[in-house]
């Protein structure tokens, strides 16, 4: 608005034209609806694909772990079948088998056989068990799937910063490209008005065919400039659009940026920041304490499987022959006695897992400390380059406003008045994209430091 405001008090000496052409994306960039970087956080947050798929993982892996915890509890099998014989099954009871008495001898007196006739028959069976010794061994199970859905919520949260900074560098992005665009649209009208010069020179035959060649050519120049400075504005503005998880083709017009921040905290202050926020140093020591418990787990595997266990069976259908209910109830003991040795290795392997694990916790955090040192560095790099830009655009400013002065006492040329309007706009262009650069460095640092 500073830059259309310049322009507009030196529009008396360029045709009526140049000054609709100028205003005319400002008009309409100023009837779409303004979005602020707050805004555009919260609809990504809200919206954005990466960040449900995060949060789906971590709801499987509550799942997952709520499914196991049913472990502890007794299971509980019924098994039916209803089927048809196709052989003919028999039982020999033989002569006594029911006992042998004074008065009448054996019972039966003689081997007695029965058979089954082809029928349909049905079995049930009713299996209720117990786990008794095993607890130890699913409680520590459960707690290394505890510490793996904290993980899972820890990846969440660096989905989150990461869609967070994404959001902020395209919306800066968006800034950047309106701001090299306005500038580009700013200095269109000193080509037009060289031009216009070289047409009336050329006539004159005060200079040469070349020139006035030249001049079409800076002109097409900066025309072409423009074109490839609004592909850009727009592809930068539908990246935003796409991280929102809204329609691409939404239009909309980004909000100024604040001045930049001069209170920071020391770098190794931030480096502790950034040891207790970020999500990977604590997914990594996380997954230190998950190993451990999995090593734990499979030493355990060591003690024998008891459970207290009920069983119920009946038949039908089976004219007697077996018997038709059967219930008991007891311990059940199950243990592999020699395994070769293959529990002691996968032992072996858990705990090389967890010593991965506690080299991975170090390899991460000396990772963290070197991305913020250079997240500071380039922070104190964006500063500098600020303070440069704001002196280059004070110099370009206060040069348009002497040579305002010259034009109102007829002391200067409308070109060299273009010339410095052009000049300024280039100098706010650069003091904007400065700004720009150093809000992006400074939310590389915010995320360096695992802070929103």
């Amino acid at each position: 608005m500073g830059t259309l405001a310049l322009l507009a008090r030196g529009q008396d000496l360029a045709p009526r034209s140049t000054a609709l052409s100028v205003e005319q994306p400002a008009e309409q960039q100023s009837n779409l609806p303004e979005l602020t970087l707050e805004q555009a956080v919260e609809q990504a947050v809200a919206n954005n694909s990466s960040l449900k798929t995060a949060s789906l993982d971590t709801l499987r892996a509550a799942d997952d772990l709520a499914a196991n915890k049913t472990r502890r509890f007794a299971n509980t099998q019924v098994t039916a079948l209803g089927a048809q014989l196709v052989t003919k099954p028999s039982v020999t009871y033989p002569a006594g088998a029911l006992g042998v008495y004074s008065a009448t001898g054996p019972i039966p007196a003689t081997n007695q056989k029965v058979e089954i006739p082809r029928k349909p028959v049905g079995i049930v069976n009713v299996s209720v068990a117990q786990p008794l010794s095993t607890q130890y061994q699913l409680h520590l199970q459960l707690k290394a799937l505890e510490l793996g859905l904290e993980g899972t919520r820890q990846d969440q949260v660096k989905t989150r910063l990461e869609v967070v900074d994404q959001v902020r560098r395209a919306y800066y992005a968006v800034v950047e490209a309106h701001s090299a665009l306005d500038s580009l649209q700013a200095s269109l009208p000193y080509y037009r008005e060289s031009h216009r010069l070289a047409v009336v020179n050329r006539g004159k035959e005060t200079i040469l065919e070349s020139d006035l060649l030249n001049a079409d050519a800076q002109l097409l120049k900066i025309q072409n400039a423009i074109s490839d400075a609004s592909d850009r504005v727009a592809s930068a503005s539908e990246r935003l659009n796409d991280l929102m998880g809204r329609d691409v083709h939404t239009q909309f017009r980004v909000a100024a940026i604040g001045d930049a921040d001069t209170v920071l905290t020391t770098p190794e202050a931030m480096e502790v920041r950034a040891l207790q926020n970020r999500p990977d140093v604590k997914k990594a020591k996380l997954q230190v304490q998950q190993a451990n418990y999995d090593a734990r787990a499979k030493k355990a595997e060591y003690i024998p499987d008891v459970s207290l266990a009920f069983d119920y069976y009946t038949t039908a259908n089976f004219e007697n022959v077996f018997p038709s209910n059967v219930g008991t109830v007891g311990l059940s003991l199950r243990w592999e006695p020699w395994d070769w040795r293959r529990k002691h290795h996968e032992y072996d392997e858990k705990r090389a897992k967890e010593e991965q694990a506690k080299v991975g916790v170090g390899a991460t955090e000396r990772a963290v400390l070197l991305e913020v040192r250079n997240a500071c560095r380039q922070l104190e790099n964006a500063r500098r380059q600020l303070t440069l830009s704001d002196a280059n655009e004070g110099a370009a400013r206060q040069k348009l406003k002497e040579l305002q002065e010259k034009v109102k006492r007829e002391a200067a040329l409308s070109r060299d008045l273009y010339q410095a309007q052009s000049d300024l706009a280039s100098a706010d262009s650069q003091q904007q994209q400065a700004l720009t650069a150093f809000w992006k460095a400074r939310a590389d640092l915010k995320k360096a430091i695992g802070e929103e």
